[in-house]
């Protein structure tokens, strides 16, 4: 590489590594995914001019975000359900929004415990930023293209948001999750869904929630988020997720 960080600040690449079910060939690309541009600022003899031509994660962010673009659409484009153009923007656009992106790198990568980050960002709780993480996550998928191809990033990617790409994907056309499941509820239930917190967890900068949504005594479904309204629309998918396999 070409700049130096101690490889003990990398110790948990290799967790990245088996959660992806790829093993990089040059481990210095999944390095470079996973390193800040604030663990650098700090470094002595570092300026804005040379910090330019340091390998740190935002080029690789560039990369991944348009792998991830070009498989979701690959995707959309093969669903049975016959989306349109339009409806296909917007279910893309419910999948790779800050909040889900964030959601997979916390939750199936935990690429927030993995990642390089400088004193000042350590300091403000950057590992639990949601864009910090969102932003890794695209990182690390074009690590994965430049060290393995398209089809080493196309099977990661596949296999990461099978979940998101599970399912009736109509339920992300009408909006929100929240919004949809309402929409159902009240069309096919004939009642409206609730919203329960049923646990809150860790310190006050950095609380998680976890919520069920109701329908009548019926738990429909159940999501956790570093918000409320996070958990509330973690919720709300799953119980999609249920109302897609039991309703026509």
């Amino acid at each position: 590489m070409l700049w130096t960080i101690q490889p003990s600040y990398y110790q948990n690449a290799s967790l990245v590594e088996a959660a992806l079910g790829y093993v990089f060939i040059s481990k210095d690309s999944l390095f470079e995914a996973l390193t800040h541009r604030s663990a650098l600022v700090g470094v002595a003899g570092i300026d804005e001019a040379v910090l330019a031509t340091r390998p740190w994660n935002e080029r690789l962010e560039f990369l991944g975000d348009s792998v991830l673009g070009l498989v979701i659409s690959e995707v959309l484009l093969a669903c049975e359900h016959g989306l349109s153009e339009g409806e296909m923007s917007r279910v893309r656009a419910a999948i790779v929004c800050e909040t889900n992106l964030a959601r997979i790198g916390r939750e199936k990568l935990s690429i927030h415990n993995a990642l390089v980050i400088g004193g000042s960002e350590i300091g403000s709780g950057g590992r639990d930023k949601p864009s910090m993480i969102a932003d890794a996550l695209e990182s690390v998928l074009g690590a994965v293209f430049t060290d393995g191809g398209w089809d080493a990033a196309r099977r990661v990617t596949r296999t990461l948001f099978a979940d998101d790409l599970a399912g009736d994907l109509r339920r992300y056309v009408f909006g929100d999750a929240k919004t949809m499941f309402q929409e159902l509820s009240q069309a096919r239930l004939k009642a409206t869904p609730t919203y329960d917190v049923i646990a809150e967890s860790g310190p006050a900068h950095k609380k998680s929630f976890e919520m069920v949504v109701k329908v009548g005594d019926e738990v429909w479904g159940q999501g956790e988020g570093i918000s409320k309204k996070d958990a509330a629309q973690a919720a709300a998918k799953a119980a999609l997720q249920r109302m897609a396999e039991v309703s026509p």
